[in-house]
């Protein structure tokens, strides 16, 4: 529903479409289909909608001016010879059509529903790209780039050895990852001591030849102090400690104690203990060199954790034999002359293997350096499992959706055949005694009379408009509407019988209530709500505040809902709402009248009468500078509030210019006359759909010396208005 001042643009928009539905389109315009899909329509073009109709005075002069004047009526439709012999068929032609419409209409189901599972598989899967991928590339896993078209064309691919769950989730675990850093390579391990420990026997169980002294084999302490101090007293005579005298039968005894195999014993005791501490180091400190499970790729943590494991237990293992051997060296040191037992020591024959730890470490490298190359193979892993795991799904939907087509297009082309014969068969139909006996029941059911009557001429070719028993002349404004009408409705109805799908049908009725009065208002409401609910959309363009509200009443419920679905976020019903009550006027822009459409004003849509908004839009422009964008539609405004005004203060003059110059003349000085030449002069009233082009500044003033004067005869009022529609009282001080 569009409600609209005269001069707003109803009947210019109402013509455009009806040009377009022509197909003669009056100028370009961009049209949007239902899919969202946009059209270009060039000037002289055909609209995008299927058999659009569009009730306006231009279709009215081109279809009904010569039967609305009466008896001297050409023939709307012509009934020929072929139609008549043709009603026999006509019943069996009908049956068929409904029969194969609903063949098509469950075809076009099916294949609709089809589609929509295979667009929302393929939105599903795009879903899981961007959302699985996206995270590691955004700028390449985006919705433009894998758009449904795309991941579509990826799901028609027939795909059998794609990865499986296994190697998807894995894929995503180390895309997750952050880039591997090279570590150092495993050093060989410490070689094995089976050559150095093959004499540990001899040397254990060697002893020296000498002769021992009793005070000192008994303390290897003391034996070991005595030793080191011989060398610090070569060629001195006293003791460094006591001072007491070094003789010569003290040194010969000490030699013969310390002689030549016992330094040789020890010296191979150290020797080889050296050996045997330097192998123990070697091998804590080859083992402390690894590098540890956590640097390494996620793959190979495992398994170089267990190598490790494993080489931790050789190296202690080796680690304790060489204690126990160097253990025994040391015994054999501090007394050469000792015999210790030769510890176990066959696992010092065998090197710890490290060829797990190195070829784990080598791979963490290879990967380390082909970093760039592994996460391209891993996002392919990714996408192949996704699309792979849906492709044959996908596949077999579209090929459901092929033999839908099929079936649906043959059923549809069957539906064509036959309606075109039953076209051929109906044609020239609609002129027919019943269709004019419905006519005049219409009538009757509008007006709450029968003074009207439809007839079908004495040739059985035309209609007729009949008085009573006479031609129908002289009609008036609100008969001619109402016939119009009527005749409209009636053939939009009959039209649904052959071969127009009615919720495929766009209907535009502009101004249907023009001139009628308060009782054929509400019948041609109820008609029009009767009739148009069965179209897939209609527009209805008025004027008339009275038809606006019984549309409000009569599609509130609807209108909540759709309003409601709104506010929850439906971006179809946000795009195309089942209900909509638009508001359009004349603005100005740049300083050229220009038509805009908006939201119906929630004044106008909780208001029963159209007093209160009226009063509203004067004093917002008033309010406002001379930019005001309803400019043009003020002085009517203006001029409507006062004839509400004026018709309850002076109800016992006959017009509003007689009682708008009784409540001027009510003051001696008349200060407000200029009020009434403005109403005289520069307003006007119902009927005409132009605008003069006034001077801005003249047409604000006029308009506010217009609220002053209302406010000057009736303060109270005034001053109740405005708090009514919530307005300034005081834009007028």
């Amino acid at each position: 529903m569009v409600y609209g001042h005269n001069g707003s643009g109803k009947s210019t928009l109402a013509e455009l479409l009806l040009s377009l539905g022509e197909g003669q389109a009056a100028t370009g315009v961009v049209w949007e289909k239902s899919d969202q899909a946009k059209v270009n329509v060039p000037a002289g073009g055909n609209s995008p909608s299927p058999a659009m109709a569009v009730f306006t005075r231009a279709w009215v002069q081109a279809n009904l001016s010569e039967f609305l004047a009466g008896e001297n009526a050409d023939a709307i439709v012509t009934l020929g010879q072929e139609a008549i012999d043709s009603k026999e068929t006509q019943k069996s032609l009908e049956e068929e059509i409904a029969r194969l419409r609903s063949e098509a209409e469950d075809a076009t189901a099916l294949k609709k529903k089809l589609e929509q599972k295979a667009s929302k598989l393929a939105r599903d899967v795009q879903d899981r790209i961007v959302g699985e991928l996206q995270r590691f590339d955004y700028n390449h896993y985006s919705r433009n780039r894998y758009s449904v078209v795309k991941v579509g064309e990826f799901l028609r691919i027939p795909r059998t050895d794609f990865p499986d769950d296994g190697a998807h989730a894995d894929a995503l675990v180390r895309l997750g990852e952050e880039a591997p850093a090279a570590v150092a390579e495993v050093a060989s391990p410490p070689q094995a001591l089976n050559d150095e420990l093959k004499g540990l026997g001899t040397v254990l169980e060697r002893t020296p030849t000498r002769v021992a002294l009793a005070a000192l084999e008994a303390d290897p302490r003391a034996q070991s102090w005595v030793e080191q101090g011989l060398g610090l007293h070569e060629g001195r005579d006293n003791c460094l400690f006591c001072d007491s005298e070094v003789s010569a039968a003290r040194r010969t005894q000490l030699a013969q104690h310390f002689d030549k195999s016992w330094l040789e014993i020890r010296g191979a005791a150290q020797q080889l203990h050296q050996v045997v501490t330097g192998r123990k180091r070697e091998l804590k400190a080859w083992l402390g060199s690894m590098p540890d499970p956590s640097d390494l790729a996620s793959d190979l943590q495992a398994v170089y954790r267990q190598a490790m494991e494993q080489a931790r237990g050789d190296v202690d293992a080796r680690v304790e034999s060489l204690e126990l051997v160097e253990a025994a060296l040391t015994a054999k040191i501090d007394d050469p002359s000792a015999v210790p037992v030769e510890p176990e020591w066959k696992v010092l024959g065998t090197a710890v293997s490290a060829t797990v730890l190195s070829e784990a470490v080598k791979d963490h490298n290879e990967q380390a350096k082909s970093y760039g190359e592994l996460t391209e193979q891993r996002r392919t892993v990714v996408l192949d499992h996704i699309v792979g795991s849906q492709s044959q799904a996908f596949r077999d939907l579209e090929k459901q959706v092929t033999d839908a087509k099929e079936s649906c297009d043959g059923t549809a082309k069957a539906v064509e055949l036959a309606s075109r014969n039953l076209d051929r068969v109906r044609q020239q139909q609609f002129t027919t005694k019943d269709m004019a006996d419905k006519l005049t029941r219409d009538l009757a059911r509008v007006y709450g009379k029968a003074h009207l009557s439809i007839a079908v001429t004495d040739d059985g070719k035309s209609y007729t408009c009949r008085r009573g028993d006479k031609a129908g002349t002289n009609l008036s404004e609100g008969e001619r509407t109402t016939l119009s009408l009527l005749y409209f409705l009636r053939n939009l109805e009959d039209q649904q019988t052959h071969g127009i799908d009615p919720t495929q049908r766009i209907v535009v009725i502009d101004d249907p209530s023009s001139s009628l009065d308060r009782e054929a208002l509400f019948a041609t409401h109820q008609w029009l709500f009767n009739t148009l609910q069965n179209f897939g959309q209609y527009v209805v363009l008025t004027h008339d505040f009275n038809l606006l509200r019984l549309f409000i009443t009569s599609h509130r419920s609807k209108w909540s809902t759709s309003v409601k679905t709104q506010r929850d976020g439906d971006a179809n019903e946000v795009r195309f709402p089942r209900v909509a009550f638009l508001e359009m006027f004349a603005a100005t822009k740049e300083g050229k009248r220009t038509t805009k459409v908006g939201p119906l004003p929630d004044l106008l849509r909780n208001s029963t009468s159209e007093y209160a908004y009226l009063f509203s839009m004067v004093m917002k422009g008033v309010q406002d500078t001379e930019d005001h964008e309803r400019l043009f539609l003020l002085p009517n405004a203006a001029r409507r509030v006062l004839e509400s005004f004026a018709s309850y203060k002076a109800p016992h003059r006959p017009n509003f210019l007689q009682q708008l110059e009784s409540l001027v003349v009510a003051d001696p000085d008349e200060p407000y006359r200029d009020v009434f030449d403005f109403c005289n002069r520069f307003s006007h009233g119902e009927g005409s759909e132009t605008v003069e082009v006034l001077d801005a500044r003249a047409v604000h003033g006029q308009v506010r010396r217009c609220m002053e004067f209302l406010r000057a005869v009736d303060p109270d009022h005034f001053a109740n208005m405005c708090k009514a529609v919530k307005v300034d009282s005081t834009v007028l001080a």
